[in-house]
């Protein structure tokens, strides 16, 4: 099902046509159809090796970038020091992104079966780092509450609560939901709140021996960069991208994860009514019909447009997540994939619900919190002009 905004039907089944498959997926976010075996072995958890390769993956990727900064900064040409960083806190962002998700699904199970070093792995390699919370607090939040069924985009949601308490809310003027949407993350409130947020999750909740850990780190890594002289730029092109950029980027992530406030009918808590509070994010239009000038237009809208939007708003599985909602221990590797091949079979949480273009699922998110339309997701799929 489809809303006002965005193409009305499967775009991905345009891009079916195009070589290299992998690309469009990763482009799309939405992957391509199974055949009845691989569907089988890609519900497969990804296994601890593998795991702890993306992880390890992610950091040298990290490396790089603060390397390329480092290279930046050095540079005497305005044009190529602004290009450098700016880049550099691209990659960063995403990667940090990417490792949130993985450890995200880490504590749901679909990746590194063997638990108790999946917590310590996740603890080493994000939550000490990026400053954010602890494996027994994000699965009480998360995993316990959030995803449950009668909680989801309720007040006893934890994602919700923190959305009202940004003052997000029904019926909030048009103009005031794109202020705050694009800057609510720079706002002294919003950053007062994440530096005591980054305090208690870092160095108040967790256990003694977590707390002595993240301690030792940040004095470790503090060390080392200010005995190489190393600290202003570890500030600028680590941590800045890494706790600042990092949560403008999850912000307008979560803004459009799903449908906030939305109103409680007497279906409340079933599965097909949570069913209804998340659908399909991607990136994509249909092929271009004309010549040049059309193609020219339609890969500047690629790679300016959705390329941007999924490295820095929606990377990794954040296309599919409302499959995720629908089946936590499908694997985030295979997710898109999985995504597509099951969303036209019978669901207790209902039909699927898919939109076209970041903008539009912003539009979609507006309609309802401006405008009052909580049932934004009315059209079947049409066929492309």
């Amino acid at each position: 099902m489809y809303s006002v905004h965005g193409a009305r039907f499967d775009v991905r089944r345009e891009y079916d046509k195009l070589p290299c498959q992998a690309f469009w997926t990763f482009i799309t976010g939405k992957g391509r159809v199974l055949s009845p075996e691989e569907k089988v072995r890609a519900m497969l958890p990804l296994s601890t090796g593998w795991t702890v390769m993306h992880i390890a993956i992610s950091w040298l990727v990290i490396a790089a970038a603060l390397w390329l900064g480092n290279r930046a900064l050095d540079s005497t040409a305005p044009l190529a020091v602004v290009t450098g960083v700016g880049l550099s806190w691209l990659i960063v962002v995403n990667r940090a992104r990417s490792l949130q998700a993985s450890f995200h699904y880490v504590t749901h199970g679909s990746a590194m079966p063997h638990r108790r070093l999946a917590q310590w792995t996740a603890t080493a390699a994000f939550t000490a780092p990026f400053f954010y919370q602890s494996w027994t607090a994000y699965c009480d939040s998360h995993v316990k509450t959030h995803h449950h069924l009668r909680a989801l985009c309720s007040m006893d949601d934890p994602d919700q609560q923190f959305i009202a308490q940004n003052e997000f809310r029904p019926r909030m003027g048009v103009k005031t939901f794109w202020w705050r949407l694009w800057s609510r993350p720079f706002s002294p409130a919003f950053l007062w709140g994440q530096l005591k947020s980054s305090w208690f999750d870092s160095f108040i909740e967790p256990s003694w021996c977590e707390v002595f850990f993240r301690m030792a780190f940040v004095v470790g890594i503090v060390s080392v960069a200010l005995a190489y002289g190393w600290f202003d730029r570890l500030l600028l092109l680590f941590w800045v991208p890494a706790w600042l950029l990092f949560r403008h980027s999850m912000w307008l992530q979560l803004i459009t994860e799903h449908l906030w406030f939305a109103p409680r009918g007497s279906d409340a808590g079933s599965p097909e009514a949570y069913g209804r509070l998340t659908w399909g994010r991607f990136q994509g239009r249909p092929l271009p019909s004309g010549g040049v000038l059309a193609w020219a237009r339609w890969f500047a809208l690629l790679f300016l447009y959705d390329l941007p939007v999924r490295l820095y708003v929606y990377p990794q599985d954040l296309p599919n997540h409302d499959f995720h909602h629908r089946l936590p221990l499908a694997p985030y590797h295979n997710i898109a994939d999985l995504r597509r091949t099951c969303e036209c079979e019978f669901s207790r949480f209902g039909p699927s619900y898919e939109v076209w273009g970041f903008l539009e699922t912003l539009c979609v998110l507006r309609d309802h919190l401006c405008y009052g339309d909580s049932n934004p997701f009315r059209w079947p799929a049409s066929s492309p002009l």
